[in-house]
């Protein structure tokens, strides 16, 4: 039946059934012991001076029992252990300390027996042969037995279950032996005893009064002291079993499916996790074979056959084989099935030791899918053979099938890249110092076809020895050729421009730096950059869309790569020093190396503006760009890279400045106009909120009559340090820091506000309109005629008391601005086209325009009583306008004359210096109020 939890379960270990036997021997040693006594009794009673010799010779004889008996113990302790460890191989900690007490002790005891035998002989002085053979097998027996137990101590020390499940095993197959010996031994201690007994009884037949008398004296003070300590023996020989029986209950309890059967193979006692496993009980299990259970729930056919071979053959047997639960369910179990012999050899019987590994295959498994997922390779290297192992992934990445290549670790090394060979070797030598510091690099391993992969290796040492010398790595490799390609595009990515291939602001930087270097280092050494910027490259992104923007940069590209002469080309890659590069939007940059002088940077530079100046086609758009270009060269340059291109950059604005479509060469004077230019920008960002920034007002007078038709507002900038600004310092300044949006909305504000005033200050003699320039910006604002709107009703302005000027390029650029115009007309603001003449609008376009004025640059009045040419063309405009119902506004008259030969061409009206200078709004006030404006100018023939 299956034991409960209350009752103690039969021991199923064979030495636990020599109890019996151990009982017996005691009774045998006192017996041997009462022997003794008698000895001694007949022999005090011989002689007097042999009583103290024989005396020693009992105590002697009993010690040498009773430590060659203690020795039995001990061995069958280590029998016990050994057991012990076979059934929780897998969890044998516990049973280390005690194993190696038990070890230490034995050594302790058989020293103690060797002492008292050799004072045995030393005393009796003869020794018969078959007591030197006993003592010499049981020495033998002795010896081996230890080294089998400090073996298993070894092969638990490197935590190989495997290696020490052997090592139990052959040291349960020495323990047979070693008791033999030991049984042998005491059987020849107690031999000589008996003769040394016998020899007593003979002189105890001439002593027999005297012998009845000691025996009494002895019985009462040797032998029943002797008998208690025999029991003592005995007693923790019990304790012992016990321990053993303790032990099999530890069995019953573990998880640990676990059969015991006889030498037939029927099974005498199963635990409960084996009825569970299996789903035989106790009863139904006692007395069936081993061999039937198995059958009965095994899902491989193949592996029960292995079983029932190895029952078949008296021999252990350890396998995984596949069975079925009592749940109907197929899982995975470790089978170990060992004989048990007695002492004498014979077959006992059968443990049969079962371990549930379902859960382990399926993590096992896991484990397995998740490196195939990941491609990855593994690698094992065992260093004390010096040889690799690793997977079919790994040898995959390579290009080789599992056989083709050497395992030696040498050869495998070898695959490793000779520049990466340092590498892994310092990581190794840093990962075997120091375990923490992880061996972890990429290196490139030569494929079978002969080219070099890169690959990831991670590794960690698995084992040590006692030393702390490694003995194993373990670790995994995988493919990082994709990843290392993409690092060489980002880096190749990081130093070229994605449009054009050319390298970038990055590359230059780094080439510049590396070019002052050498000048300081070379002193004949010379170098030049060129910075150039696409002039009105803005205007096709805006008018024709980014697309053909960016197809007109990599033609750009292109036509520099063709052009340079070979002694100044430039190649995109980052191996030579002469290079040219894209640092953003219009802006190139071109780097001589290594040039003669300065004039060799001119000539350059004065082939490139030819050169890209002609018309590109461009999605069939002839598009038209020059390039301005700025010159740093060795003469000048500063000490960083950057310094240099802002020098560059400063000369490129110096040749936009002087007209576009040139270049200039940097001088220290430039840097300091810039330098002006910038705190002039930082004065004006503050100008606004500080309340320096005013508004003046020009009239502008029917040319016939001199009446006051209305005013234009101009803004004006009054600094405390500078004092007046001239407009044409600060707004280009504004326009190019972005300032020209806020500036604008001001003067329109103002203006408006202005206009009101007049109207409720002078009446009937206020000008009839205000007029106010619209920046760029302005234009580009959505909400720009929504305030316009707005500041007309603010102010109680009739829309048309409202005229907004315009440049000619401003209202001829796309149609979205010729869109805004439009909406702004609707609201019956009007508009006047300023500075007629001077933008790319011709007489032919007008017509497209949506304004009702043109105003007539100054610089054509100011040449039309010299130049013919300007005469023609102030007269063909005034014709048009006439044609298309515009009125006509002559700018900057400053004399009597240009004011009668502008009338005497037609022109209505008029405004410069002739009439009036610009004025605040009080100044115009008095000046309207004192009839300012001179006579009536008469016409010219």
């Amino acid at each position: 039946m299956t034991p409960t939890p209350a009752a103690t379960p039969k021991s199923p270990w064979p030495w636990g059934r020599s109890v019996a036997g151990e009982g017996f021997a005691h009774r045998r040693v006192r017996w041997a012991m009462y022997a003794m006594m008698v000895l001694l009794a007949v022999l005090s009673l011989l002689r007097a001076w042999r009583i103290g010799q024989s005396e020693a010779m009992r105590q002697m004889d009993m010690e040498i029992i009773q430590a060659a008996a203690e020795q039995g113990t001990l061995t069958q302790r280590l029998g016990a252990h050994a057991a012990q460890l076979a059934l929780l191989h897998h969890q044998p900690q516990p049973v280390v300390a005690p194993l190696s007490d038990t070890l230490a002790l034995s050594l302790l005891q058989a020293q103690h027996l060797e002492e008292l035998l050799a004072r045995q002989a030393q005393a009796t002085g003869t020794a018969d042969g078959a007591m030197r053979a006993a003592l010499q097998e049981w020495r033998r027996q002795r010896e081996t037995l230890w080294y089998r137990v400090q073996a298993v101590l070894w092969q638990l020390q490197r935590q190989d279950v495997g290696a020490a499940a052997n090592a139990v095993g052959v040291l349960q197959s020495a323990l047979d032996g070693s008791l033999q010996a030991n049984a042998a031994l005491v059987g020849e201690v107690q031999r000589a005893a008996r003769a040394r007994s016998d020899q007593a009884l003979v002189q105890v037949r001439w002593f027999t009064g005297f012998a009845v008398l000691l025996f009494i004296v002895l019985a009462l003070l040797v032998v029943e002291p002797t008998a208690r300590a025999v029991r003592r023996q005995y007693l923790a020989l019990s304790r012992q079993t016990e321990r053993l029986t303790r032990l099999a209950r530890v069995a019953e309890l573990s998880s640990n499916a676990i059969a015991i059967t006889d030498a037939k193979h029927r099974v005498e006692w199963i635990n409960a996790a084996f009825a569970q496993l299996t789903g035989f009980t106790q009863a139904k299990a006692q007395g069936r074979r081993i061999g039937t259970l198995l059958k009965a729930r095994s899902a491989d056919p193949a592996r029960f056959a292995e079983f029932y071979a190895a029952l078949r053959q008296n021999q252990g047997i350890k396998r995984e084989i596949r069975i079925a639960t009592r749940k109907a369910e197929l899982g995975w179990v470790l089978v170990d099935m060992q004989p048990i012999s007695d002492e004498d050899g014979t077959l006992n019987g059968w443990v049969l030791v079962a371990t549930d590994m379902t859960e382990v295959r399926a993590q096992q498994q896991v484990l397995r899918l998740a490196v195939d997922g990941a491609g990855l390779g593994i690698w094992h290297w065992d260093m004390v053979t010096d040889t690799i192992h690793c997977n079919d992934r790994f040898l995959a990445t390579l290009g080789y099938m599992p056989g083709e290549l050497n395992m030696a670790a040498a050869s495998w090394f070898d695959l490793i890249h000779p520049d990466d060979q340092p590498h892994w070797q310092e990581s190794l030598r840093h990962h075997l110092r120091d375990p923490d510091t992880p061996h972890r690099l990429s290196v490139r391993a030569r494929h079978r076809a002969g080219r070099w992969v890169w690959m990831l290796f991670t590794g960690n040492v698995a084992d040590r020895d006692v030393q702390g010398r490694a003995l194993r790595m373990a670790g995994v490799a995988m493919d990082v050729n994709a990843q290392k390609a993409m690092e060489q595009q980002l880096r190749v990515a990081a130093r070229t421009d994605g449009l054009t291939q050319l390298p970038n602001r990055t590359v230059v930087v780094e080439k510049i730096r590396q070019a002052i270097d050498r000048h300081r280092a070379q002193p004949g050494y010379n170098f030049a950059v060129l910075f150039m910027d696409f002039d009105r490259f803005k205007q096709v992104n805006d008018t024709l869309g980014h697309t053909v923007g960016d197809e007109l940069l990599r033609q750009i590209a292109r036509r520099l790569q063709d052009s340079l002469r070979p002694g100044d080309s430039f190649v995109h890659t980052s191996d030579f020093a002469q290079m040219a590069a894209r640092i953003g939007g219009d802006e190139f940059v071109v780097l001589l190396d290594d040039i003669r002088g300065d004039l060799d940077a001119e000539i350059v530079a004065s082939r490139l503006l030819d050169v890209l100046a002609a018309p590109y086609q461009v999605e069939g758009h002839r598009v038209s760009s020059t390039v301005s270009i700025g010159i740093v060269t060795s003469t000048h340059a500063e000490l960083d890279a950057d310094s240099v291109l802002r020098d560059a950059d400063i000369a490129m604005y110096e040749a936009k400045r002087s007209g576009r479509a040139r270049y200039a060469m940097f001088d220290p004077a430039m840097r300091q106009r810039v330098n002006a230019s910038v705190s002039l920008e930082n004065d004006l960002r503050q100008a606004l909120t500080l309340g320096q920034m005013f508004v003046v007002y020009q009239p502008v007078v029917q040319l016939g009559s001199h009446a006051l038709l209305g005013v234009e507002a101009l803004v004006r900038w009054q600094h405390p340090q500078r004092g007046l600004v001239s407009p044409a310092d600060f707004i280009p300044v504004a326009e190019a820091c972005g300032l020209i949006d806020a500036l604008g909305q001001f003067v329109l504000q103002r203006a408006c506000s202005t206009f009101e005033q007049l109207q409720q200050q002078l009446g009937p003699l206020a000008p009839p309109s205000m007029a106010v320039n619209l920046s760029r910006a302005q234009l580009r604002q959505p909400r720009l005629v929504a305030d316009i709107l707005d500041a007309v009703r603010a102010h109680n302005m009739a829309p048309q008391q409202l005229v907004l000027e315009v440049t000619e390029s401003l209202a001829a650029q796309d149609k979205e601005v010729q869109q805004t115009l439009r909406d702004i007309r609707a609201l019956g603001v009007g508009l006047s086209l300023d500075d007629f003449g001077t933008g790319y609008s011709s007489l032919s376009c007008l017509h497209e325009l949506p304004v009702n004025a043109v105003k007539i640059d100054r610089s054509f009045v100011s040449q039309a009583g010299q130049s013919e040419y300007h005469r023609v063309l102030i007269d063909a405009t005034l014709r048009v306008a006439r044609a298309l119902g515009l009125g006509t506004v002559a700018e900057g008259i400053e004399t009597p004359e240009q004011a009668a030969q502008m009338l005497a061409m037609g022109c209505e009206r008029g405004q410069g210096y002739w009439f009036s200078r610009p004025m605040e709004a009080s100044a115009l006030v008095a000046w309207v109020q004192a009839g300012g404006v001179p006579g009536p100018a008469t016409p010219s023939t």
